[in-house]
């Protein structure tokens, strides 16, 4: 706080310091004091000699615009900034206003523009979270219908277990029940008997006794320890078989129907084919098209331009559109490289220019060490939790989307390259040393 210089016997607050009395003034002090435009007003401050060149010790009233510096007028005159373009303060202030308005004026734009880009932004994680919310409604009632199936099925195997139980075991239910009666029988002449045993009169006892006699039955035994001796009691898994193999016949038949129910794309495997005119003289391609095996004697191919001078071969006919999926065995092959590329792509070029992955018309997925993906020859590590044995490669040339998938047990998605495809693709495979490439049917 800045108090009035005039006032000595309390102190009062300055509202203005003037620069040449290098004085400050209160309200009433401002009001006798000198009009002159000698004498500057500003807002109230204690360091006047902020104001008063450093040189010349002389009121600034300059600014140089070559050296960017505040300056009096002995500095405009004999100083080191003669000749120099300067601005009067206030002409400065105005020109620093202009260009803070402009600065200001850019900032806001800026600001506009990154809100309006802000809530595309969440406008875009809104659509995308929407569209995962239905994926998620659509997957959850495919896997309903799944187990609802599934369910039925289990339902029907159980009972026809349970069919072939009671088949098995009623005879020996019926066979049970009867010989717990004939054991009842037998029990009440045993106990009838231990009492006539136990009559003393002797014509009583022996009246009795010809009453309770069992006469024979030898031959209805013996038809009961036939009947039980040819008793089965195996259990017959052939119906509960033959329940099981149709049921999930019908319900592997209905899979993709229910899929295509859920409004989830058909997505059929591609028919990839190596074309023996693109491979390299070292590579074997199989008989049906589908191998490709490092061979360590060159194989009598004719030279071409579309054969490779690297160890590589493409497929035979190109993705212009469309999705496509095919899987890749690379359980033969130690180190590997697969992927797409462009029917552009350098075929006789020396190093490692036409590889794959190591220029801007092929992408691809290696394992040489580790795993990783590259394109335009910039390598990035891949993470998988065990050995890849099958790749999944899954191309949607209209969405600029290719991506490769570990296949085994569970599915696991390696990386997703994103790009705009100017050209036909082609699949594409590197054959290492003692390798062998194989496309799944």
């Amino acid at each position: 706080m800045v108090f009035c210089s005039y006032c000595v016997q309390t102190e009062v607050i300055a509202l203005k310091t003037c620069l040449h009395c290098e004085a400050s003034l209160c309200e009433e002090h401002l009001k006798i004091h000198s009009k002159s435009t000698d004498h500057v007003l500003i807002e109230p401050t204690a360091s006047v000699q902020d104001w008063k060149c450093s040189t010349h010790h002389k009121l600034i009233e300059f600014y140089c615009n070559k050296d960017g510096a505040y300056i009096c007028v002995s500095c405009c005159i004999i100083g080191d900034h003669r000749g120099h373009a300067m601005d009067p303060l206030k002409d400065a202030l105005e020109k620093r206003k202009a260009a803070l308005k402009e600065m200001v004026d850019n900032l806001n734009s800026a600001g506009e523009e990154s809100e309006k880009r802000l809530e595309n932004l969440q406008r875009k994680k809104r659509e995308v979270q929407e569209k995962a919310a239905g994926v998620t409604e659509r997957v959850a009632a495919l896997f309903s219908a799944i187990r609802e199936r599934l369910d039925e099925l289990e339902k029907q195997a159980f009972g026809e277990i349970s069919r072939q139980e009671e088949r098995s075991t009623l005879p020996v239910t019926v066979l049970t029940r009867q010989l717990e009666i004939r054991k009842e029988e037998l029990s009440k002449k045993t106990n009838l008997m231990e009492e006539l045993r136990n009559i003393k009169d002797p014509l009583a006892a022996l009246k009795k006794s010809f009453n309770v006699e069992e006469k024979p039955t030898g031959s209805r035994k013996n038809s009961r320890r036939d009947r039980e001796a040819n008793l089965t009691c195996c259990l017959n898994e052939v119906p509960v078989s033959l329940v099981l193999h149709v049921g999930l016949q019908s319900l592997a038949g209905q899979l993709l129907p229910l899929k295509a129910e859920q409004h989830f794309p058909e997505l059929e495997p591609s028919d990839v084919s190596l074309d023996v005119k693109t491979a390299h003289k070292k590579i074997i391609v199989s008989g049906d098209l589908k191998s490709a095996t490092y061979s360590a004697v060159s194989q009598k191919y004719p030279d071409g331009p579309e054969r490779f001078k690297a160890r590589q071969v493409l497929n035979t006919s190109a993705f212009t559109s469309g999705r496509h999926y095919y899987e890749v065995d690379v359980s033969e092959a130690a180190s590997w490289i697969i992927g797409v590329a462009y029917q552009s792509i350098e075929r006789k070029g020396a190093g490692n220019k036409s590889f794959i992955g190591y220029n801007d018309k092929s992408w691809g997925l290696f394992f040489q060490n580790y795993l990783g993906i590259s394109h335009n020859n910039i390598q990035q590590a891949v993470v998988s939790g065990s050995p890849v044995r099958t790749v999944g490669v899954f191309l949607d040339y209209e969405a600029g989307q290719l991506s490769f998938y570990q296949l085994g047990e569970q599915m696991l998605h390696l990386h997703t390259f994103t790009a705009t495809f100017t050209e036909p693709l082609y699949a594409a495979f590197y054959i290492f040393d003692n390798s062998r490439i194989r496309i799944r049917h």
